[in-house]
């Protein structure tokens, strides 16, 4: 029988289910958007998305596997992946009388795992320690868990059914309870969350199992160790854990129990955190049904292909462990893989996402013995194009690649990471790409880790927040690890040495502009009212010359400053008889700032003005982002629905947020910073828009220098993508 699959997803994650189907006979249908491409060339069909939104809907999803007459969808990993809705509505008969299998747990394991809350309470069921939480549903319900502790905080507030760092946030007092309340509903598909104690102290250390099931019998293929994360998310993953084997075997145990009473059947990661300073100290955490992003390094340690074997258990001749033959316990490992998250990001900038754009000559990958880098940024042999380059937007998460290292001991995996990682090449620095900044990346950070003395600890030294304690020295570590390039780019060498310290050879900046000491320009300038071809017609223009003596600094457009001789009338001389000031006989020092930036957004250019920290009220955007909500201030100085006096104005306290962005579907608050009122909003700011890092979002007048009984601060009447 002929399988045919649609892999319901994108990025790295796609290409690798791709490439395992084609390996196994099997037809392929990719789905993608008009700037995410890359993936759907490994596909012997793809159809193209109206929007990214196509992603998660589950009837966009159905009509096109049904369309397409395929056998089998595999949703990857993500929000899809683990909702029951998916597999219900593929086992539903459509024309034809056939129904699609859905590569992945029954709905009702689905319904169970997927919850946050309903497998916290399987886990009691069996006897398996969770922190104490709760079901909420206002904020005054996490005020009151907290008071049921004792007043206790740090709190997690966690959507029911978030994932990857989503809809996830820390509260360490009473005051954050609102603003986290609301941005984890706002992340979640569901709009639901709950509390827990938060268990994030010394030592704690996050440590998951991965379970494979065929609906009746379960095994295990060792576990894997994250505990190096940032805002909730993986950075870094090994397999197996160094603890010892008596503290990760009840884990071991407590996941083949649980999967036990689900039936479960695919593959599934079972998280727990457990106290690396009393191992008896653990609690269950969530399940994962599905693949997960670091499941890299279990194939690594067992020598298995788990996307194959994921595949071959939804086909008719190979669905059982016993005829896969995992039906017997795993072999010990012999060996350690590390899996390093390469993120557009900026560390020194909070691990903000870096978007932009590569060229695929941008892209040097490590290479040798024990290394392995699955990523999309790469393009099937058969979908070459010339003109291909990827971009890096919002709309997705940041990872461009994963590199997977593997060695016979902890410290050699640990030497063949910091060697891949000094060999790694990602961005152009040195230029743009059709307006678009080169991308950035966290190498850095997974050098310093992989450099740091207490990543060779055996004590719990790397434990959940360890890297939002040592970061500082993390990065210094990684700065004298990776040589310049990797860090910063690939940068093409200048014809020119420096002279006094500053750039005097030539620089090319974005748009490919090449300026250097010597650079003429001619300037034709004509009267009001006419074409420069009209006033030259009529002997109507007037000529000048600038000539570039020095620069001192190149990030054109954004900035170019240093020196220039001009036969214009110089401001700085002396006034002739006719009034003008004499041609400069001298260089004059200038600097030109970029004062507005265009951006892309939804297929259309959009401008935005530069923020200026030196201006009085200006309130800047601190990352790239899609402006998803607004605060009525912004939404009444937009329409200009009513006067411009301080009574008539909605005021806008300090804390609150100004606007949403919307960063890989994660929600980030720019707020106010003082009590005041809005006296314009940035050019370009509205929903939708894609608002870039540094761009103006309004200028907000301090409300000290206000009457005090004027406006309102109604915080009501928010608008929302």
């Amino acid at each position: 029988m002929m399988f045919k699959i649609l892999v319901a997803n994108r990025g790295e994650i796609a290409t690798r289910i791709l490439r395992s189907a084609s390996e196994l006979g099997w037809k392929t249908v990719a789905i993608y958007t008009e700037n995410d491409t890359s993936h759907a060339t490994y596909a012997d069909e793809a159809v193209k998305l109206e929007s990214v939104v196509g992603f998660l809907d589950v009837d966009t999803i159905v009509t096109i596997a049904y369309s397409t007459n395929c056998t089998h969808v595999h949703p990857g990993y993500g929000f899809l992946s683990e909702s029951p809705k998916l597999p219900v509505a593929l086992s539903r008969q459509q024309g034809g009388g056939k129904c699609i299998e859905f590569i992945g747990p029954s709905p009702e394991a689905l319904r169970i795992a997927s919850d946050k809350m309903l497998s916290r309470e399987l886990a009691t069921l069996l006897g398996i320690p969770v922190s104490p939480g709760r079901h909420i549903s206002t904020p005054e319900e996490i005020r009151q868990f907290s008071r049921n502790l004792g007043h206790r905080y740090p709190l997690i507030i966690k959507a029911l059914d978030g994932g990857g760092g989503r809809g996830i946030r820390i509260v360490n007092s009473e005051d954050e309870v609102e603003e986290a309340f609301q941005r984890c509903i706002g992340e979640s598909p569901s709009k639901q969350a709950f509390v827990e104690k938060a268990l994030a102290g010394p030592g704690w250390k996050h440590v998951e199992v991965q379970v494979i099931g065929d609906g009746t019998n379960v095994n295990h293929f060792w576990e894997r160790e994250c505990s190096v994360q940032r805002r909730f998310q993986k950075l870094v993953e090994i397999a197996p854990s160094r603890l010892p084997r008596s503290a990760v075997q009840p884990l071991i145990d407590a996941s083949l129990k649980m999967a036990q009473r689900l039936q479960y059947k695919g593959l599934g990661t079972f998280e727990f955190l457990l106290n690396a300073r009393s191992p008896s100290d653990w609690v269950f955490l969530e399940i994962n049904p599905r693949i997960q992003v670091e499941h890299t390094v279990t194939e690594e340690i067992n020598d298995i292909d788990l996307v194959r074997t994921q595949l071959l258990l939804f086909s008719p001749s190979t669905r059982t462990l016993a005829s896969l033959r995992f039906d017997r316990p795993p072999t010990s490992p012999t060996s350690y893989a590390i899996q390093l998250r390469v993120n557009a990001e900026d560390p020194s900038k909070g691990f903000q996402l870096a978007p932009g754009t590569l060229l695929p000559q941008d892209v040097v990958w490590p290479l040798g013995r024990g290394i392995r880098v699955d990523t999309w940024l790469s393009i099937s042999p058969s979908g070459h194009s010339p003109d291909a380059k990827f971009n890096v937007g919002t709309d997705f998460d940041s990872l461009l690649a994963k590199i997977i290292v593997k060695g016979a001991s902890f410290e050699e995996a640990t030497q063949r990471g910091i060697r891949a990682l000094r060999e790694l090449r990602v961005g152009d620095s040195s230029k743009e790409i059709s307006g678009f900044k080169s991308v950035k990346t966290n190498a850095v950070v997974l050098a310093g880790t992989l450099s740091h003395s207490d990543w060779f600890g055996t004590h719990g030294e790397v434990d959940t927040l360890w890297l939002e304690r040592n970061l500082r020295d993390v990065i210094e570590l990684g700065d004298k690890v990776l040589p310049p390039k990797a860090i910063v780019g690939l940068q093409k060498p200048t014809s020119a040495g420096a002279m006094n310290g500053h750039e005097s050879g030539p620089s090319s900046g974005a748009g490919s502009v090449l300026l250097q000491p010597g650079t003429l320009f001619s300037l034709i300038m004509s009267p009001s009212g006419q074409s420069v071809g009209e006033s030259s017609r009529t002997g109507g223009t007037v000529k000048h010359s600038i000539t570039i003596t020095s620069i001192e600094r190149n990030a054109f457009p954004q900035v170019l400053s240093g020196t220039f001789l001009s036969t214009l009338p110089s401001p700085f001389a002396s006034v002739d008889s006719s009034g003008l000031g004499n041609a400069s006989q001298v260089p004059i020092p200038f600097t030109l700032t970029q004062s507005t930036s265009v951006n892309v957004s939804g297929g259309q250019q959009q401008q935005f003005e530069l923020a200026d920290p030196n201006a009085n009220g200006h309130i800047g955007s601190p990352m790239t982002g899609k402006v998803v909500e607004l605060h009525p201030a912004l939404l009444q100085a937009l329409s200009n629905s009513t006067g411009t006096t301080h009574k008539d104005k909605i005021k806008v306290r300090q804390g609150q947020p100004l606007l949403l962005l919307s960063v890989m579907k994660m929600e980030n608050a720019i707020v106010a910073p003082w009590d005041g009122y809005v006296q314009r909003v940035g050019k370009g700011i509205k929903l939708g828009v894609v608002l870039g890092e540094g761009m103006l979002v309004c200028v907000l007048e301090r409300g000290s220098n206000l009457p005090t009984d004027s406006g309102s601060d109604n915080n009501n009447g928010r608008a929302r993508l």
